[in-house]
């Protein structure tokens, strides 16, 4: 984390502990806690304004025309393109992943003030006749840095906290997030291994306009079906505490982080990764 050369502005253990509450720096109504904790999710309609909409689907194509140094572009089949580290392109989408209402449900849910962002993914999801397979969640899931807790007094200890904001319209039967509600507290796996995404009885789809977004904790049981007939766009922004390090082909250049530095929300978003904060020790 930044320091000065002002010793009494420095990082210090004490004060890093001091930062780990989430209570008290959560904004977050009651209700809003409550349908988290039980749901898994929260959905964010017009987060986007139809100008940033079209303005980041057209940096999507852009960036998936023309190389950029920063931003790694995958298949990971043959009907989805990653492009890893989109917020390097800048604008609406360098935007988007510190949208002030975002950052607010996001915060909480995590570790107090210490927070960051540890991967923005861009995907371009083509017409296909089979979906995702539905991901494991809650206690079944292997994957350590998915982990989700909620104390009694609603402080919330979730690992790792996904944002996908959609460019395009999507439906319940044409490309939207579908997820098992409540999974993310599951002590058993879920039985639906292989099985069609309209074959499981508690899946809940959430079909979104473009421009809005759903936040859930990623040890939630997901999966997305696929676009049937035009192509889709969609922003992916992981946020995790402090300690994470970025996820792989995620690392902010030198470039980003000196153009968000005067901007706190971003700045903060991109801080280094840290356990033990410079001058603590």
């Amino acid at each position: 984390m930044k320091t000065t050369s002002n010793k009494s502005n420095q990082l210090t253990e004490d004060k890093a502990f001091n930062l780990q509450s989430g209570t008290k720096h959560g904004k977050l109504p009651k209700k809003k806690k409550h349908f988290f904790d039980i749901t898994g999710y929260f959905i964010l309609e017009d987060l986007l304004t139809c100008k940033q909409v079209n303005n980041a689907k057209n940096s999507l194509e852009k960036v998936n025309h023309s190389a950029y140094s920063q931003i790694q572009i995958e298949q990971l089949n043959p009907q989805e393109l990653t492009l890893f580290n989109i917020i390097e392109v800048g604008g609406a989408i360098e935007d988007a992943m510190a949208r002030k209402r975002l950052v607010r449900h996001i915060q909480p849910l995590i570790w107090g003030t210490q927070y960051r962002l540890v991967s923005s993914q861009g995907k371009i999801r083509k017409p296909a006749s089979s979906d995702e397979q539905l991901s494991q969640g809650g206690q079944a899931d292997t994957r350590r840095f998915t982990g989700y807790r909620c104390g009694p007094g609603g402080e919330f200890r979730s690992l790792l906290i996904t944002a996908l904001i959609a460019l395009s319209d999507t439906s319940s039967e044409d490309g939207c997030l579908c997820l098992i509600p409540g999974s993310h507290k599951s002590n058993l796996p879920h039985p639906y291994a292989n099985k069609h995404l309209d074959d499981i009885p508690p899946l809940h789809k959430l079909p979104l306009t473009a421009g809005s977004a759903v936040i859930f904790t990623e040890n939630i049981s997901h999966a997305m079906k696929s676009p049937k007939e035009q192509t889709h766009h969609w922003l992916k922004f992981q946020y995790g505490p402090s300690y994470f390090m970025n996820f792989p082909k995620c690392t902010p250049s030198q470039s980003l982080l000196k153009r968000t530095a005067n901007d706190a929300v971003k700045s903060h978003l991109l801080l280094p990764p840290y356990y033990h904060p410079e001058g603590s020790q």
